[in-house]
C-alpha cells in the first residue's frame, strides 16, 4: 500500500491541475503540462491511474444516486440478474487495466501533439473529440456485432438490464478498441492541429461519466419539444437500453445521427421514452421484438 501512495498522489495532482486550468489558464496549463510530461514513468502511471479511477468512482456513484433519485422513471421493470454486479465489476477492472497501461504509454511517448492552451483550443478539442468519438464508437460497436467479432462483445451484453457498472464492463479486446478511440483518435486529430491538454482531459472525464451514468436503468432526459432532432446530438437513456435488450440496432450511444444515417435506428424508441417519462416502466418481454421491423441491422 505504501508503494501506491506516491502514484495516487500524482493522480490527484493531474486531476487538480486539469480543473485548475479553467479558473487560471496560465497556471493550469503549466501545471497540467509539467505534471503530465515532466514526470517519471512511475509518476505518469500514477497520474493516469488516479485520473481513470477518480472518474470511474464518480460515474458509478452518480449513476446509482440517479437511479435512486429518479426511481419513478425506471426504464425496465426487471432487476439486474443474480451475479450481474460481480460480473460487471470484473469487467470494469479489465477495462481500467487496459486503459491505464495504454494511456500511460501514450503519455510517456507523447503520442498526442499539444499546443499552448486557451479557452478556444479547449472547446475545439472537446468538440472534435465528441463528434469524432461518436463516429468511431458507432463503427467499433457495429463491427463488434459481426459474427466473427461478436464473441469479444458478449461480456458487455450479459447485462440485459443495465446499471452504471455496465458502461465499462467489457473484455480486454473490446477495451483495446476503446483505448484506440481514447488515444489514437486524438493523436490523429493532433496531426491536423495541436490539441488542448485540458480540453482532452475534460472530454475524457465527460465520456467516462456519461457512459456510466447513461447505463443507469432510469430515464434522466427531461421531455422537451423536438426530441427527434435533439437526439441527433444527445440521445435519451431509453435509446441505448433498447440495444441491450434487442442486441441489434442503436449502435450509437450518445447520439442517434449515425443510426439514422445507416438505417439502424428502431422506430419505437420515442413512444417508449414517452411511456417511461410518464412514470410507466416497461416489461422487457413486451418490447423484445418490435411490431415494426424497419431496421437495417
Amino acid at each position: 500500500m505504501q508503494h501506491l501512495l506516491p502514484q495516487l498522489r500524482w493522480g490527484v495532482v493531474a486531476c487538480v491541475a486539469a480543473f485548475t486550468h479553467w479558473s487560471n489558464p496560465i497556471a493550469g496549463n503549466i501545471a497540467a503540462m509539467s505534471a503530465l510530461f515532466a514526470a517519471t514513468l512511475t509518476e505518469q502511471l500514477g497520474m493516469v491511474f488516479g485520473f481513470y479511477l477518480a472518474n470511474t468512482v464518480a460515474g458509478i456513484g452518480f449513476g446509482f444516486l440517479l437511479e435512486r433519485a429518479l426511481a419513478k422513471k425506471r426504464i425496465w421493470v426487471e432487476s439486474p440478474a443474480p451475479g450481474q454486479y460481480r460480473h460487471e465489476l470484473v469487467g470494469n477492472l479489465v477495462f481500467l487495466a487496459v486503459l491505464v497501461l495504454t494511456s500511460t504509454a501514450a503519455v510517456h511517448w507523447s503520442v498526442v501533439r499539444f499546443g499552448p492552451d486557451s479557452f478556444g483550443r479547449g472547446c475545439a478539442t472537446f468538440a472534435a473529440m465528441y463528434f469524432g468519438f461518436q463516429a468511431y464508437l458507432y463503427l467499433l460497436h457495429r463491427a463488434l456485432h459481426l459474427p466473427w467479432l461478436v464473441r469479444f462483445h458478449r461480456w458487455h451484453h450479459v447485462s440485459r438490464v443495465t446499471t452504471p457498472l455496465t458502461g465499462q464492463s467489457m473484455g480486454a479486446v473490446e477495451a483495446v478498441g476503446w483505448a484506440i478511440g481514447y488515444l489514437l483518435l486524438p493523436a490523429g486529430l493532433s496531426l491536423v492541429a495541436p490539441l488542448s491538454v485540458v480540453g482532452l482531459l475534460a472530454y475524457l472525464s465527460f465520456n467516462i461519466l456519461s457512459n456510466m451514468i447513461g447505463h443507469a436503468n432510469v430515464e434522466a432526459a427531461p421531455p422537451a419539444p423536438g426530441l427527434y432532432y435533439r437526439s441527433l446530438v444527445a440521445a435519451v437513456f431509453v435509446y441505448h437500453a433498447l440495444h441491450h435488450l434487442r442486441w441489434t440496432g442503436h449502435y450509437g450511444f450518445a447520439s442517434t445521427w449515425a443510426d439514422r444515417l445507416f438505417g439502424t435506428e428502431w422506430p419505437d424508441w420515442m413512444p417508449l421514452y414517452e411511456q417511461v417519462s410518464a412514470g410507466q416502466p416497461v416489461h422487457q418481454a413486451q418490447v423484445r421484438k418490435p411490431a415494426e421491423k424497419q431496421l437495417g441491422a
